[in-house]
């Protein structure tokens, strides 16, 4: 067997579905006897979705998601501040509201399309690993030899513990209660609102389904320190609507709660030796503005693809880009969750008047609002800082995301996938749009005269001379040249084949 995945959320699955994509055997496996009834995580970004459309997953999520597009900072029944939405330039262009829960039922349905099933109730207890092989030891006594082994078991990772990695983490000293419950709120609040009072952030968000059911977020801190914290109770929930969010709500029924206490934590390496984590089991932080599940899947995306070509004959080094790309977007997410985290938790009257006024004063500027979404998004996530040839030259450059536009009557990234690379040429000669498939590579052939052409050239910075781009099976770019000797030579460099 070639991989072992262990943990089969989000970032597990969507890792054994790029392996599986490119004709890799892998296995994945769950201490977990079912599947979980209940989830924290819950949005879908654009960049996210932009991925999962490559796996043939993103139209489903569509289909049965809410589509979030905008926010409200109340003061009890009255708006403070309205925050503006500006839609980021993605086919997916809000945040796609469904509970972890759901999104697993249909990634673990588009894995079996492949003949792989989730092996459930079979838990790792050790992992030990050297220059050619990784050994996982089970709890029913069985010890597995593979390749390679995949931690996709969360924040507490018995594979991260194992291998080594040291997990440099720290308490916020928070305590929430968090819940999905069905309430008339009695006034209309939008997709999404929060009340920040001297006793922390409530938040409601919609979700899927009735208009009538909310997941809660509420900080219970304060009444966490002075005495043991209770589960929440449909009664308990009807007081702290009451005194804290809307005048007039009415619970109409708790589906399920949690209590969960927030930390940061960063594991201090991505790898040893034939072990690899990704996902929780590599980051922690609150889960202000939706990010974790994200970073996960996309985690996922940029390690899975790398491991495939490694399998199929790439250069090892390859694997060398997975931590040094995707650990500075952990770090950079966490210090600006930790920044959101310290906003909305202020107990100071004079500290919340003063947010309170930045907040009206930059809720409803568009630029702002722009730069937000775009930032909430991921799709701002770049590489360049770390890859060859992204210091220089015209944007998007190397490491950065490939701008999507119309194409052949649908759009560019309908030819990007996680199972090929794809090579974007701007020929002044085309005479018209041509896709041509090979295994491994995509060539995409793109006019300089048809309306999408000009579009597109003017997104990616291209003038009226040649210009050819490369790909990356994760959507990033690999390079770009003048030269199509010289595109083509770096993809040969790490050639392979996706079956």
């Amino acid at each position: 067997m070639t991989v072992l995945i262990c943990g089969a959320g989000p970032t597990g699955l969507v890792s054994a579905l790029v392996l599986a994509a490119n004709g890799i055997d892998c296995r994945i496996i769950d201490k977990r006897s079912t599947s979980s009834t209940s989830s924290r995580a819950l949005g879908l970004q654009a960049r996210s979705m932009e991925v999962l459309s490559g796996l043939g997953i993103a139209e489903k999520v569509e289909r049965v998601s809410y589509r979030l597009a905008n926010a409200t900072i109340m003061r009890r029944d009255s708006p403070l501040v309205r925050m503006a939405w500006v839609p980021p330039d993605s086919r997916y262009p809000n945040t796609y509201v469904l509970p972890q829960t759901g999104l697993e039922e249909i990634l673990a349905a588009r894995l079996s399309d492949f003949g792989i099933r989730i092996e459930r109730g079979v838990e790792l207890t050790a992992a030990s690993t050297d220059d050619s092989q990784a050994v996982a030891m089970l709890a029913d006594g069985r010890e597995l030899r593979v390749d390679w082994l995949l931690g996709t078991d969360g924040a507490r990772s018995r594979v991260r513990e194992s291998a080594g990695i040291g997990f440099s983490q720290r308490v916020t000293g928070e305590t929430y209660y968090l819940a999905d419950a069905t309430i008339d709120l009695g006034l209309d609040i939008g997709d999404s609102a929060m009340w920040l009072g001297r006793n922390g952030p409530l938040m409601l968000m919609r979700l899927p389904g009735d208009r009538n059911s909310w997941r809660i977020f509420v900080d219970v801190t304060d009444t966490a320190r002075g005495s043991r914290l209770p589960e929440l109770t449909l009664e308990k929930l009807v007081s702290l609507l009451a005194a804290r969010g809307p005048r007039n709500a009415r619970v109409e029924s708790l589906e399920w709660s949690s209590i969960f206490r927030t930390r940061l934590g960063l594991a201090d390496r991505y790898r040893a030796d034939r072990v690899l984590i990704a996902g929780d089991a590599a980051h922690v932080f609150p889960p202000f503005g939706g990010q974790g599940m994200n970073l996960g899947i996309q985690d996922a995306v940029n390690l899975s693809w790398r491991l495939a070509a490694v399998t199929h004959g790439a250069p090892a080094t390859l694997l060398d880009g997975f931590e040094r790309e995707r650990r500075p977007v952990a770090q950079l997410t966490i210090r600006d969750v930790e920044a959101r985290r310290r906003m909305y938790a202020l107990r100071n009257p004079v500290g919340r008047g003063v947010r309170d006024l930045l907040l009206r004063a930059t809720g409803g500027n568009t630029r702002a609002a722009r730069r937000a979404s775009l930032q909430n998004s991921q799709l701002l996530t770049s590489y360049r800082n770390v890859i060859p040839g992204g210091d220089r030259g015209p944007r998007p450059r190397p490491g950065d995301r490939a701008p999507d536009g119309p194409f052949m009557g649908g759009a560019l990234h309908e030819h990007l996938a996680p199972d090929h690379w794809t090579l974007l040429m701007f020929e002044p000669l085309a005479a018209q749009a041509v896709v041509e498939t090979e295994s491994g590579l995509h060539t995409v052939r793109i006019p300089p005269n048809a309306d999408c052409g000009l579009k597109l050239r003017r997104k990616y910075g291209i003038g009226d001379a040649p210009e050819y781009v490369l790909v990356r099976p994760d959507g990033h770019i690999a390079s770009r040249s003048s030269e199509l000797g010289e595109v083509r030579s770096q993809y040969a460099r790490m050639k392979w084949s996706s079956r």
